[in-house]
């Protein structure tokens, strides 16, 4: 199964892109529907090749999981310093490598495990297992954070308000914990009253 590559973009480079970037499952999307996406940690690039495009972008509510990739000349693209930022022209193999590089970058590791994509894997053992979007955005916060609240969880990746009584967050942990054994990793999720933390 091929990762996933998200592209925003409104012009008529697919093709190229199909051709350069054959190793991925490429999802085209239109500009316009940018701030609909959620964020999460899947890789997204953008390509900006007019400036009424701009327009349609929030800086500010980009994470590090973009690339920019812009024919402006002299634009004033507002980088907020996460987002990663490339002004053609280019080569191919540039863009193809600086593409590759930012994805190497997107990689999420901890002790013996990796996040690629939807791909949970042991790098002891090389067995993996896929994890489902909401499984990867917990894990990936556990990896980040090492502590957090299950609070937070809850309210910021479950969408559920905290004074709501649901037990939808120890099922995902329940099946999470469950492909973490499959895979035979040392790591473990560990709770302490409204903590979470992930550990050795």
């Amino acid at each position: 199964m091929k990762n996933k590559l998200y592209i925003f973009c409104n012009n008529k480079i697919k093709n190229l892109l199909i051709s350069i970037l054959s190793n991925y499952e490429l999802k085209f999307i239109k500009l316009n529907i940018i701030e609909e996406v959620s964020q999460s940690i899947k890789a997204n690039i953008i390509f900006i090749n007019k400036k009424e495009e701009l327009n349609l972008i929030n800086f500010k509510n980009l994470n590090n999981n973009y690339l920019i990739i812009s024919t402006l000349k002299n634009n004033n693209l507002k980088n907020n310093n996460v987002i990663k930022l490339l002004h053609t022209p280019l080569s191919i193999d540039h863009i193809r490598n600086s593409i590759e590089n930012f994805l190497q970058n997107l990689k999420i590791q901890f002790h013996d495990i990796s996040l690629d994509n939807e791909k949970l894997i042991n790098l002891s053992n090389n067995s993996f297992c896929y994890l489902t979007k909401v499984e990867l955005e917990i894990l990936s916060c556990l990896i980040k954070e090492k502590v957090t609240s299950k609070n937070f969880i809850k309210e910021k990746i479950l969408n559920i308000k905290s004074n709501i009584q649901t037990n939808s967050l120890e099922s995902h942990l329940t099946r999470i914990r469950k492909k973490m054994i499959k895979i035979k990793t040392a790591v473990k999720i560990q709770a302490k009253n409204e903590k979470l933390l992930i550990t050795i």
